[in-house]
């Protein structure tokens, strides 16, 4: 049930972080959501709140990496759409 949980939430994070980078100007506005990630990360397995090993690390770089991934798509499409 946990993990039907966390894919809803990533998945509603990255819908919100794709329309900010495809529909804003300002491409820092799309980039807010995957710097909190990243953030939230280090702090994470800084402060040993998880173990830190690949089986907890995966996920997580899994999660940003699609997270940024998304951000670069979207500014992508809107300097596409810019030029229409």
């Amino acid at each position: 049930m946990e993990c039907i949980i966390g894919f809803g939430i990533a998945a509603i994070l990255m819908m919100a972080e794709y329309l900010l980078s495809v529909k804003l100007k300002n491409p820092m506005w799309g980039g807010i959501i995957p710097l909190i990630l990243i953030v939230g990360t280090i702090y994470i397995f800084t402060s040993w709140k998880i173990q830190l090993n690949f089986n907890s690390l995966f996920p997580f770089v899994l999660l940003n990496s699609f997270m940024l991934g998304n951000w670069v798509t979207g500014r992508e499409k809107y300097k596409k759409n810019q030029k229409v």
